[in-house]
């Protein structure tokens, strides 16, 4: 098999191109983030409310470089799924899982097609069945790898509701292209759709 199209190669350069385009979003979200709690802060109702923003942006400020680097580790970590059939070794809590799973879920609607179409790609190159949800890069994936490099803020739940809408709006809603040009490698590699898998037995018959 030419290297460049074995499925372990495939994977790898696709997971990690995914990583860095995620990398690039986070930037842009942690700046809407720290807009939207400022606004918070000019709208409080209360001096504590108000200082709790505040403190809030500083306390973002310092972390989201650990933080960024927490959300790539993380995304590293999750490279061997594609390959292993056995569930991650870190734990998930269900207050952790619950809430990737309520950012996710409009995500994972509209991408619908595009993220069956990939695990099925996927199925077909790894010989195992793939669940959207348990896609490495899928949005559940994703929004858990986010929510685990913020647990070491204390947000709110004014503040937590603004960070998960922004999430969603800023890189769960832009993840189309982003599906669209994995699907498109995994074609180029060779990795077929259940359709045409089912086309190809026909014609064989």
């Amino acid at each position: 098999m030419d290297q460049q199209y074995d499925p372990e190669n495939v994977f790898t350069r696709m997971h990690h191109r995914v990583t860095g385009e995620l990398l690039r979003l986070l930037d842009g979200l942690y700046s809407n983030i720290e807009d939207s709690l400022f606004e918070l802060a000019t709208r409080a109702r209360t001096e504590s409310q108000q200082r709790n923003c505040f403190e809030l942006m500083r306390e973002l400020r310092y972390r989201r470089s650990r933080a960024t680097q927490q959300f790539a580790r993380g995304m590293q970590g999750s490279l061997q799924l594609w390959f292993a059939g056995g569930p991650e070794t870190e734990e998930v809590t269900q207050t952790h899982h619950e809430m990737a799973r309520r950012m996710s879920e409009k995500c994972s609607a509209h991408f619908a097609n595009l993220l069956q179409t990939l695990a099925e790609r996927t199925a077909d190159a790894t010989g195992r069945e793939f669940e959207t949800a348990a896609l490495p890069i899928g949005p559940y994936q994703i929004a858990r790898k986010f929510i685990q490099s913020m647990s070491a803020l204390e947000f709110d739940d004014t503040a937590i509701e603004v960070v998960q809408h922004l999430f969603s709006r800023f890189v769960l809603d832009r993840l189309g292209p982003i599906y669209g040009e994995c699907n498109h490698e995994l074609d180029r590699a060779g990795f077929l759709t259940a359709r045409d898998l089912a086309n190809a037995a026909d014609a064989r018959a």
